[in-house]
């Protein structure tokens, strides 16, 4: 037995890419592949939902982009709970749970015909699609060669990516066919539509998009196979004290994929030291407040416009006279531009370094919003297909190449809890965006001459977020590629007690922040009319960046001074 002193980080870059490397990223893929699917089925089908919930409603504006919110604002509970059991009880067991959870409870929207009833469920499958993800995350980081560890993230946000573009092309032809699929289940149902012109006309559909929310309980099933496919990581069995399970891990890839078996010593295990507290507030401590600045402040940005575009897609295209096949075709082509670049941002950024790559995509990302604002017309399809690629490429290279950032700014203990709240926080930037959106849309300075909304001008709206991720990305970003996890970890230096008091300030910005930009606009009858709306929307979302400034500036500075 070789009684040499060893980390997990070193047997797994010591085995290199093998066939326990493609098998968990086969297993980890297809789960954010189904979990995609699960988000983006309530955009791809929005307008269908929205016809059977308010037949007599041509415009139901931020209504209907609630449809996308209540799963948000679901994830934001599912990741912060989700990413503290996953610290606890393990990858494994919470991914599992996670993935079946989110299949079951898909299936009741299925049979929604209000408002109410389709929130309640859609909010409760939202907490199993926000543990989903981070822990996919964390997952890829534990368990792939450091210098690629960058490009499997991003493969894996990827493949979330891809789900998307599934549950586009699943939900346009379902939604869009002239028959019923299920018989009286999806009822024909007669709605008030608006045309280009601004006149409102009577047409009829059918409720198919029930089939696509059936099509959704399918990860029942698959949480079945991860149960006896999938591995706890070594890491995590490493840092909860069970040694002997690590390094039977270790041994049982090794023996699989190589074919040899080294006997390892648990004894002889390094482990970088665990934090003295592992709640949420650590990760405000000023031993780990740059890092949170860093990937909250950016990936706010990035939710804010992915998802908020991708709600209104296709009614910005419906908008300009693109039928609702061709809307939904649109998105699609923008979220399988995604795919590409999700890909090619963990590619680059494990190459030109990390804080290089998101300032240029940053960047490319304010070129492509005033580039699709100013050319997206009528009866240019094929050119519009062009600018979506355009438009996806660059808004998801940019909070991939966030993604990236996650699980590499915490230790092993609180690293799930750090992805996990991390995207929780700006899964509000994301529920609230396309209620923003959509009451900015209905205010009178962005109305054509016509009545319809002035889409090309909201789009522009974007801008101001991303200039603020810039100057986020400037400050506080460092690179860690090509590190290994346990070499980070070993890397950070201060106080992890000092982060109760800036917790407490965030936890009373997020209140603020869902006050103004959620509650506000779905419990006040014409809301986006008011003077006072756009001031308080603007607000509540700038306010998470003073933070950002104030605490991230401060440690900056004590830093700088040290050096």
């Amino acid at each position: 037995m070789n009684n040499k002193e060893y980390t997990v980080s070193e047997v797994i870059d010591s085995f290199g890419m093998n066939k326990h490397t493609w098998l968990m990223f086969m297993l980890l893929a297809l789960a954010m592949i189904l979990d995609g699917y699960d988000f983006m089925v309530v955009n791809s089908t929005n307008m269908f939902v929205a016809h059977t919930f308010w037949p007599d409603n041509p415009n139901p504006g931020a209504l209907m982009g609630s449809l996308t919110t209540w799963g948000l604002l679901g994830m934001v509970i599912g990741g912060a709970i989700g990413g503290i059991l996953s610290d606890r009880i393990g990858r494994k067991k919470m991914l599992i749970i996670a993935v079946m959870f989110y299949g079951f409870f898909a299936l009741p929207q299925a049979f929604s015909n209000d408002l109410a009833f389709f929130a309640a469920f859609r909010l409760i499958a939202g907490l199993g699609v926000g543990s989903c993800i981070p822990i996919v995350t964390t997952v890829f980081a534990e368990t792939m060669p450091s210098k690629h560890r960058g490009l499997f993230i991003a493969c894996g946000q990827a493949c979330m990516v891809g789900g998307w573009v599934v549950a586009g092309l699943v939900a346009n032809p379902i939604c869009n066919a002239e028959v019923p699929l299920l018989g009286d289940f999806t009822n024909a149902v007669t709605y008030i539509a608006t045309t280009a012109a601004g006149e409102t006309v009577e047409q009829t559909m059918y409720a198919n998009w029930r089939l696509c929310y059936l099509i959704g309980g399918i990860p029942l099933v698959y949480g079945i196979v991860l149960f006896f496919l999938m591995k706890e990581t070594p890491h995590w069995y490493a840092n909860a004290g069970r040694f002997d399970d690590a390094v039977k891990v270790l041994a049982d890839i090794e023996r699989v994929s190589l074919g040899t078996e080294t006997k390892r010593d648990p004894s002889c295990l390094v482990v970088p030291s665990r934090p003295k507290k592992t709640t949420p507030s650590v990760l405000f401590s000023n031993k780990y407040i740059i890092g949170t600045c860093a990937i909250w402040s950016l990936y706010f940005v990035g939710q804010f416009c992915v998802y908020g575009m991708n709600a209104w897609l296709p009614a910005w295209f419906s908008g300009i006279g693109y039928s609702p096949s061709e809307a939904v075709a649109l998105q699609a082509w923008n979220n399988f531009a995604a795919i590409i670049s999700n890909s090619a941002a963990g590619f680059i950024s494990d190459r030109v370094g990390r804080k290089r790559n998101l300032l240029g995509a940053w960047v490319l990302c304010a070129a492509a919003i005033a580039i699709c604002s100013i050319f997206v017309a009528p009866n240019q399809f094929l050119f519009c297909i062009g600018l979506m690629l355009l438009f996806g490429f660059s808004l998801n290279y940019a909070i991939t190449s966030v993604n990236l950032l996650m699980p590499e700014q915490y230790p092993t203990a609180i690293r799930n809890t750090g992805v996990a709240w991390r995207q929780a926080f700006a899964r509000f930037g994301g529920s609230a965006s396309s209620i923003v959106l959509g009451g900015i849309a209905g205010m009178a300075a962005f109305q054509t001459i016509g009545g319809t909304t002035n889409w090309s001008l909201v789009v522009l709206v974007l801008i101001v977020p991303f200039v603020l991720g810039f100057i986020c990305a400037l400050l506080f970003v460092r690179d860690t590629n090509g590190k290994s996890m346990d070499q980070l970890a070993n890397e950070a230096t201060g106080d992890e007690l000092s982060g109760t008091a800036p917790f407490a300030i965030m936890l009373a910005i997020v209140v603020i922040l869902f006050s103004l930009c959620i509650v506000c606009p779905l419990a006040i009858s014409g809301w986006s009319k008011l003077p006072i709306a756009l001031p308080l929307m603007a607000t509540g979302m700038l306010l998470p960046f003073a933070f950002f400034f104030i605490f991230g500036g401060k440690q900056l500075a004590k830093d700088a001074g040290k050096k």
